[in-house]
């Protein structure tokens, strides 16, 4: 028996040895601040200001109500709080910074989260940028989407009023774009326009150009607009559930954050932005590193990847998917080990 416990321990080491040696070193970041966990328990969006420096807006999960939260990224601060009067949101999940259709600055929340794969319609509310930053209540104008078939998304895109949606499948995700303009009765109809990787738990455009999609172990840097042309991918820092995402204002560096963890992580990026000659300037004014972040760096001009070194082709749902592995392995040999030697003692 000694010998083949040593056996299984032995295979089961294998696999995650191979786990491990599959995944990428993790990016290293910069701790910009720790906030209030008892107000943001679940961070689930960010979107940086278009108004305001050094502010990034954040809402909870479900279960967190309508609200959205103004953060200062030097001291995490919570700002303000604007109660989004008028909407009861069901799985929020996505928030993005963007326009109106006349050119004002606006946050585009997206209602869009369906674990089960069962709402016929999902919600994205357009919510003015206030001037002034203080609790205040607030309206939104409400447009509901459908999407067919029904999917999970936690991930969404606004370059100015333009739309884009990304599906958190496990293995792939849809992208969708929506109606532009949005039908002015508020219901729209999503339009599959390409497949992303799975397991995608926030987007955001990028100033410059192009724009980032990421899961919860890495990113995935893009030329264009969705669906764009890959041109660099890169680990993310460990986090508890990371779900949220946005870029600085320069567009060098991505801001982040996890559900279950304080902190609000700045991650270098040293891909070059790649400006679409179709696509229309970006209004949003994301927030300035503090004094430690590290200062943008020139890049070349980054190509296409058209073929990925191995450890890329594995990607991060592989990764995971080798770590569960190994761990149902371990759990059903000890399984069978516990029950053979229950069976002899019987």
């Amino acid at each position: 028996m000694k010998r083949v416990m040593g056996g299984v321990v032995t295979v089961a080491l294998a696999f995650v040895v191979m786990a491990l040696s599959a995944s990428p070193a993790r990016a290293e970041s910069v701790e910009l601040c720790r906030f209030d966990a008892s107000v943001l328990p679940e961070i689930s969006g960010l979107a940086a200001s278009a108004i305001h420096d050094d502010v990034v807006w954040a809402h909870n999960d479900s279960g967190g109500g309508a609200l959205l939260y103004a953060i200062d990224t030097q001291t995490c601060d919570v700002l303000a709080t604007l109660t989004i009067r008028g909407i009861s949101v069901r799985d929020p999940e996505a928030l993005a910074a963007g326009t109106a259709s006349d050119g004002t600055p606006v946050l585009w929340w997206g209602d869009i989260g369906d674990n089960t794969g069962e709402r016929r319609y999902v919600e994205i509310h357009n919510i003015p940028e206030p001037v002034e930053l203080r609790d205040a209540d607030v309206r939104a104008t409400t447009y509901r989407i459908r999407r067919e078939p029904p999917e999970d998304a936690e991930a969404l895109l606004a370059d100015g009023d333009r739309l884009w949606m990304i599906g958190k499948g496990l293995t792939s995700g849809t992208v969708w774009h929506l109606p532009h303009p949005l039908p002015a009765d508020g219901t729209a109809r999503a339009v599959s326009v390409g497949v992303e990787e799975g397991l995608v738990t926030d987007a955001a455009m990028r100033p410059g150009g192009g724009y980032a999609v990421r899961d919860y172990t890495e990113v995935r840097i893009y030329a264009g607009l969705p669906p764009g042309d890959l041109i660099d991918r890169m680990p993310l820092p460990a986090q508890v559930q990371g779900e949220a995402m946005t870029w600085t204002t320069d567009g060098s560096a991505l801001i982040i954050a996890s559900e279950g963890d304080d902190r609000l992580l700045l991650v270098p990026v040293d891909v070059a932005a790649t400006p679409s000659p179709t696509a229309t300037p970006s209004p949003t004014a994301t927030p300035s590193p503090t004094a430690t972040s590290p200062s943008p760096t020139a890049s070349p001009a980054p190509t296409v990847v058209s073929v990925l070194d191995p450890v890329d082709r594995v990607g991060s749902f592989a990764v995971m998917a080798l770590g569960i592995g190994a761990g149902v392995f371990v759990l059903s040999i000890v399984g069978v080990v516990v029950i053979s030697r229950a069976r002899r003692h019987t």
